[in-house]
């Protein structure tokens, strides 16, 4: 470990020099931002080993979350995707310098996506396997090969999952997931790292950048530890901007300082994931019955849920697949009116469908159990100290039992809700969804039985569901590359999950953005959304930059 970090600190010292803590001056304030809790900063931006390393490093194109129809250009000016699905032809971006001086060029580009074939241990998004070359065309165009055509590809491979690394710093690296990057060289934004403590530490400008649009000087990120200790510095308007949830917003945040605002646009969808294939055999049973899924839907109170839970921050309207906002212009009205049945809190109409399934309360404690005489219990997993998910869960509960269903809470630490998740070790699990930059990898990343009991992250799959029909509809949704065709197969994947009730879908998550905008202008709102807002949220970060001005 020493040893790298000597490596990489001495090839950066030879061509970086630090330049002085930048002044927050009224003229040039420094953008004050809460992007995650800490108990102390720890200096590396080492792109491949997570951390802060979205403000120093960039990728070729920036794929919008808010609205999937929008494309931003960023290290690469434009793309064609070749008629067989086989080949992207990127366009680079001339001009461009890395944070040391040198020139950017497609030699840059071929070392990013071929470095990880000999460092298995950074291909986490598996490149090497979905890319079988990378062709130089000329200093500023370069062929992309895929190993599988697919019309979706160039949202996944150019997108902000592959940052571009300068090709003279990193051919030197022999261990490039355990090194040290202290000091960061990257055509981003902001490389000069200018302070550090573990209390605070200060991104200032690259001298180098080549977007004129992006006018902030330095970036300043305070540590905090827990959302009281956030909540404080927030009230009294001395950050910019943040990404943190704050109950009763209007009496805690707004009410104490005139400039402090908030937008929370949609999210990921929440839902309740049943596990198709738990140990639990009375539950398995029952999951496995549609007639009983449509039954725990009606029992869901979502209102109550988006009301008094999310205390009135979040939407609904989810359709049978959790399908994002940012994507509802592929939703289908076939499904949406088929779900409509289901997506609505009745009780009574609960209880018909599931007398009329057979399931009956055979032992007299008022709860049903199976048409076969089994017994029917099961748990809804949430992770405790998660206020608003918690009381969701006990609506839902709430609302099973109301229903004659036997349904209770268990409510783990975050880190053994998630061990419990990839170990297939629950019954029902209150979850968050997906956001995607592509409806193919929305559906692919959620739906496709490859991610059924492979103990994939919470925020995907649903748990032990495989359907090799769903898995053909999807495979065949990447090889379209016509839009009438490709809405073809995604109303069948949508009118499968509305007609078979698959998962339980509640609401939306809100992204949490909030702003104080005493010092810098420009900010996204409900009425001038530029992108995905939250500080936290990857490249979109730089996209709202182009935006945030200081005040003259």
């Amino acid at each position: 470990m020493k040893k790298t970090t000597l490596l990489l600190s001495t090839l950066i010292a030879a061509s970086f020099s630090a330049s002085s803590t930048a002044a927050d001056t009224p003229d040039m304030p420094n953008l004050k931002i809460l992007a995650e809790s800490t108990t102390g900063w720890v200096r590396n931006f080492n792109p491949f080993i997570g951390g802060r390393s979205d403000f120093a490093y960039e990728p070729l194109m920036v794929f919008d979350m808010i609205d999937s129809t929008v494309e931003h250009s960023w290290l690469a000016t434009g793309y064609e995707v070749s008629d067989d699905l086989k080949v992207i032809t990127v366009d680079l971006r001339k001009g461009v310098k890395w944070s040391d001086g040198e020139d950017f060029t497609a030699d840059d580009v071929v070392f990013t996506y071929e470095y990880p074939r000999s460092h298995p241990a950074i291909d986490g998004a598996g490149l090497s396997k979905k890319v079988e070359k990378v062709v130089k065309i000329n200093d500023h165009k370069v062929e992309i090969h895929v190993a599988e055509p697919n019309a979706f590809a160039a949202r996944d491979l150019i997108g902000e999952g592959t940052k571009i690394i300068p090709q003279h710093i990193w051919s030197k690296i022999k261990n490039p997931e355990s090194a040290i990057n202290e000091n960061p060289v990257g055509t981003g934004a902001f490389t000069e790292i200018t302070r550090f403590t573990p209390q605070v530490y200060i991104q200032c400008k690259n001298p180098y950048y080549w977007n004129e649009k992006i006018e902030i000087n330095c970036l300043e990120f305070p540590q905090y530890s827990s959302n009281d200790a956030a909540l404080e510095m927030l009230a009294k308007g001395d950050i910019d901007w943040a990404g943190i949830f704050i109950p009763d917003i209007e009496r805690t945040y707004t009410s104490k300082h005139p400039n402090n605002k908030y937008w929370f646009p949609a999210s990921d969808a929440v839902r309740l994931t049943l596990n198709f294939n738990t140990k639990n055999e009375g539950a398995n049973k029952a999951f496995n019955d549609v007639e009983f899924r449509k039954a725990f839907n009606l029992a869901m109170d979502r209102e109550a849920m988006i009301m008094v839970g999310a205390y009135g921050y979040v939407s609904g309207g989810n359709p049978a697949t959790n399908l994002p906002q940012s994507m509802w212009a592929y939703r289908d009205t076939q499904a949406d009116k088929t779900f409509a049945e289901f997506y609505q809190y009745d009780v009574e109409k609960a209880k018909t469908i599931l007398k009329k399934a057979g399931y009956k309360d055979v032992d007299g404690d008022g709860y049903l159990e199976n048409p076969d005489g089994s017994k029917l219990s099961f748990k809804i997993q949430v992770p405790s100290g998660w206020s608003d998910w918690v009381n969701n869960t006990s609506i839902a509960v709430e609302g099973l039992r109301a229903a004659g269903i036997d349904a209770g809470v268990i409510t783990p630490e975050a880190n053994v809700y998630a061990q419990n998740w990839e170990a297939n070790d629950m019954d029902v699990t209150f979850a968050a969804g997906t956001l995607q930059n592509s409806v193919w990898k929305f559906y692919e990343y959620t739906m496709h039985s490859r991610y059924a009991g492979t103990g994939a992250w919470w925020s995907t799959g649903l748990t032990n569901y495989a359907n090799p029909q769903v898995d053909a509809w999807i495979a065949e949704l990447g090889r379209t590359k016509e839009k009438s065709a490709q809405q073809e197969i995604i109303s069948k994947i949508e009118r499968h999950f509305a007609d078979n009730v698959i998962q339980v879908p509640l609401y939306y998550n809100g992204v949490w953005y909030v702003y104080n905008d005493s010092r810098f202008t420009g900010w996204a709102s409900e009425d001038n959304q530029i992108t995905h807002p939250a500080p936290w949220s990857g490249m979109s970060r730089m996209v709202h930059m182009q935006h945030i001005k200081p005040k003259k």
